[in-house]
């Protein structure tokens, strides 16, 4: 069978990790505290609809769930470790527990000390940025970490499945939070299950193959966490004031495509009456949502964090059986005392150091020292092109669309400007709500084009002297090669080109760390081409 098992966090007790109003019923047990629940027969959403199609109406059809939670007190061989709870969950009855009260990455740690690199099913993995990408990458049959193609500095490991090597414990295990375990068990020896999980959990032999997950690592000091919690909050009372802010939300989970469904923003301080019904959830809109309503009333991030919630939306109300805090969806970055920290998922990560170190000390050697342009007033991309266009040395080339032979349609952007000094110029507002990420993908497939590809390359010069005669401008055209003529990387710099306002503690320009971080392998393609990269950042005044 498959045991769903999770791991309460030290201090939580049994009766606070269950959610208020979870309509569970506690029944005698020989082991632990079981509680069960059956959930009334209730129509599907869809019986009214269907039923419109059928002759002389539907009989009654009916959805009906049931929930199990089964706490048990496990006490580990190995004393220098205290006795924990941990939860076997049956049906629905995840749904009635707290994800405060569990230990978060607890399954992720255990499949990663269990499962042998060579014999990984799937990986689940977020890339933090602006915008925040997730992705699930499986294979057929157990394979290899390293074809998993994941980049171990910018990749944030969420999920891992695999076959274990101790298959007198489980033939396969997936872990998140939570534990899966497909195995043969019994009410006799799943007290030993829990214990070889507890173990794994406690183990470090992950270190060898996957010690790259430490280069992010969870903060559990409850002081710092607070302290966090409080900056985080006040960077989201900046945003309500009309301010920008890399703060941002997204779901920590990857959805199916058919889960697609309309979502409200409920909770404390946030418009009452009717509820907007949004498509996708957006830090925009959660900030209207706050400013319609009384952010005054929201004490502080302990307060929203125990109300605020997204919900999705049936029936024109929230379902409470289908919501997520709306804390766990919040996307944040900062430096603190001199440490960098990123909030996603409901947890605090700390960067460690050296790889903090390593990440900037790469950045400063791109960064150019002499911009092409030092500052601009303007406010957006869009007006920013516009400037940009007066200068002699600079041919625009925005929205120009260019299609190697090898890829018909895909309407690639060589770049946004073409410098007389031979520079592919892209550009980017930094505070958008785009991810700079969008950016450094198009400085790598645009040089990879005009290397390889004759038609991009042709069809580029052509672009370039119809821009030239329509802008008044001349000489173009000549620092290009002809389609046939192979170019010399060397002799041209793809250059990032990025809005930035100043830190305001700080003082300087820079950009988000994690972008720094997925820059790094951009620059290393880029100029294994041989192309020289910079990164010219421009202050908004």
């Amino acid at each position: 069978m498959s045991l769903s098992v999770r791991l309460l966090r030290s201090g939580r007790t049994i009766d606070d990790s269950l959610r208020d109003g979870h309509e569970l019923e506690e029944r005698p047990s020989e082991a632990g505290r079981l509680f069960v629940g059956q959930a009334p027969a209730v129509p599907p959403t869809w019986f009214d609809f269907v039923s419109g199609f059928a002759t002389g109406g539907l009989r009654r059809l009916v959805n009906q769930s049931c929930a199990a939670v089964l706490f048990l007190e496990v006490i580990p061989d190995d004393k220098r470790f205290a006795k924990r709870t941990v939860v076997l969950t049956f049906g629905t009855g995840h749904h009635s527990l707290d994800p405060d009260a569990l230990e978060r990455s607890f399954g992720l740690k255990v499949v990663l000390n269990a499962v042998a690199r060579s014999n990984l099913r799937s990986l689940d993995i977020a890339t933090l940025d602006a915008t925040t990408f997730q992705k699930r990458i499986q294979a057929s049959r157990d394979a290899d970490l390293q074809g998993f193609g994941i980049d171990v500095d910018r990749d944030l490991l969420r999920l891992a499945a695999g076959s274990p090597k101790d298959n007198s414990f489980a033939r396969s295990l997936a872990g998140k939070d939570a534990l899966t375990l497909h195995t043969k068990t019994s009410p006799a020896d799943v007290i030993e299950k829990c214990k070889t999980a507890l173990k794994l959990h406690q183990a470090t032999d992950y270190k060898v193959d996957f010690g790259f997950i430490d280069f992010i690592s969870p903060v559990r000091q409850q002081d710092l966490l607070e302290q966090l919690d409080s900056l985080a909050f006040v960077e989201l009372q900046e945003l309500v004031k009309g301010h920008a802010s890399d703060l941002h939300i997204t779901l920590p989970d990857i959805l199916s495509p058919e889960e697609s469904a309309e979502v409200g923003y409920f909770g404390i301080g946030l418009k009452s009456g009717r509820k907007q019904v949004y498509t996708q959830i957006a830090i925009e809109d959660y900030v209207e949502e706050l400013r319609a309503g009384q952010i005054a009333e929201i004490a502080d991030m302990a307060e929203l964090r125990g109300s605020h919630e997204i919900r999705v939306i049936t029936d024109g109300e929230g379902d409470k059986k289908q919501r997520r805090k709306l804390y766990d969806c919040f996307v944040y970055e900062l430096t603190y005392k001199s440490d960098t920290y990123v909030l996603f998922a409901g947890d605090w990560f700390v960067v460690d150091k050296a790889f903090h170190a390593a990440v900037e000390n790469d950045f400063a050697k791109l960064v150019a020292k002499k911009p092409f342009v030092a500052s601009t007033k303007t406010e957006s991309e869009r007006e920013f092109i516009t400037e940009l266009d007066a200068h002699k040395n600079l041919l625009n080339l925005d929205q120009v669309k260019l299609s190697p032979a090898s890829a018909p349609g895909a309407n690639l952007e060589p770049c946004d400007f073409l410098s007389t000094t031979k520079q592919f110029i892209h550009l980017k507002d930094g505070h958008s709500s785009a991810p700079i990420s969008h950016l450094w993908n198009q400085g790598v497939v645009s040089a990879e084009s005009f290397v390889r590809d004759e038609k991009f390359r042709i069809d580029l010069r052509k672009e370039v002297k119809k821009r030239q005669t329509r802008s008044k401008k001349a000489g173009f055209d000549a620092i290009l090669p002809d389609g046939r003529s192979k170019p010399v990387p060397s002799e041209f710099t793809v250059v990032f080109g990025i809005m930035r306002d100043r830190y305001k503690k700080s003082g300087v320009i820079s950009i988000p760390f994690f972008s720094k971080v997925s820059l790094r392998s951009v620059a290393d393609r880029i100029q294994l081409m041989g192309f020289p990269v910079e990164v010219h950042l421009v202050e908004k005044l």
